[in-house]
């Protein structure tokens, strides 16, 4: 008599809690809400991961066992999806089918309180991934956004809700915590001395009535533009803050989030969007303070993929003039992705 085949479990995005909603255990142990919920932390590299380790004295701050600095980044994906109506159904769908063309561990979902269309939702996030990991499986993003997406009625974009946050790991920011410091506090007056442009460049203001755009930048309002606030702040003393444009409340573990990024419509808007955040953090290491208010000094040597939203996206949002246009178009640097 043939034996019964046993139950497959069923995947819930529930069952990842976030800041939103942590379990006890997690909050007992001061378990930050970004390493909850995998099997293991990782940090992927360009062609291999890397088990990361939880230092003794701070469980929320995750290092590298050979004391190398992390040059990675984070994402979490918003997403909303119109004709699948039951949640568990939607995390199967991600688990088993969309993630499955990813490295395997690379993903893990939970629920958003924010996320307000749909007939359900998840948000998706990302282990720690180095910037060349990621240009080497745009493919797999490509996927993602173009492909399964569309196919499954998901968006990271329909409803106006879903954005797209990133963290940033600080040994991007250079070698010394000096450096480091001083790099952050220049990429935060950016973010914020030119809110209006680096909102158009990141795709978070896209609405077409300026209640619109309030409303898309409801959980990242700009910061301070005195360029001396930023000079003097003190990073290591910040509350979490979802609500600015970035979030320094966990320098302290070793990460910044840029939060002044929306929802992603498709693959080539999602892989542009990434190659100016990393032209925004590796540039920012080399400017002076005089430098971060200019914009054509700022973009000076950006690639293709950067330059077209500046020149689609930012010029129609009237953020950058064709003069600073023609200043960067003579510095540009080719690249080839997907």
């Amino acid at each position: 008599m043939r034996k019964d085949c046993r139950e497959v479990k069923s995947i819930t995005i529930a069952q990842v809690d976030s800041y939103h909603r942590r379990n006890t255990e997690e909050r007992e142990n001061n378990l930050d809400y970004s390493v909850c919920g995998f099997g293991e932390a990782r940090y992927y590299t360009s062609d291999r991961y890397e088990r990361l380790i939880r230092d003794e004295q701070n469980p929320s701050f995750l290092r590298r066992p050979n004391g190398k600095p992390m040059l990675g980044f984070g994402i979490e994906v918003e997403t909303e999806c119109w004709g699948i109506k039951r949640e568990d159904v939607l995390a199967e769908l991600l688990t088993k089918v969309i993630f499955s063309h990813f490295p395997e561990g690379l993903w893990k979902l939970q629920s958003d309180a924010s996320l307000l269309g749909g007939d359900s939702s998840a948000e998706c996030i990302s282990q720690v991934m180095t910037k060349e990991f990621i240009r080497n499986h745009y493919k797999d993003f490509k996927l993602m956004y173009s492909v399964y997406f569309p196919s499954f009625g998901i968006s990271a974009s329909r409803s106006g809700n879903c954005g797209m946050h990133t963290n940033v790991s600080l040994g991007n920011f250079g070698k010394t915590p000096e450096a480091q410091a001083e790099a952050v506090r220049k990429l935060g007056y950016i973010l914020s001395k030119h809110y209006d442009f680096c909102a158009a460049l990141l795709r978070r203001n896209v609405g077409t009535t300026p209640q619109e755009r309030e409303d898309l930048t409801y959980y990242c309002h700009q910061m301070s533009t005195d360029k001396a606030w930023w000079q003097n702040l003190d990073l290591q003393n910040n509350l979490s803050d979802h609500g600015v444009c970035f979030n320094l409340g966990h320098y302290n573990e070793g990460r910044v989030e840029i939060r002044l990024i929306g929802g992603q419509m498709d693959y080539p808007s999602f892989r542009n969007t990434m190659e100016c955040i990393f032209h925004l953090v590796s540039r920012v290491c080399k400017l002076s303070w005089s430098d971060c208010d200019k914009l054509e000094v700022i973009f000076r040597g950006c690639n293709q993929y950067v330059f077209d939203r500046l020149r689609s996206y930012c010029k129609d949002a009237g953020t950058v003039t064709d003069e600073q246009l023609a200043a960067i178009r003579e510095t540009i640097v080719r690249a080839d992705y997907i």
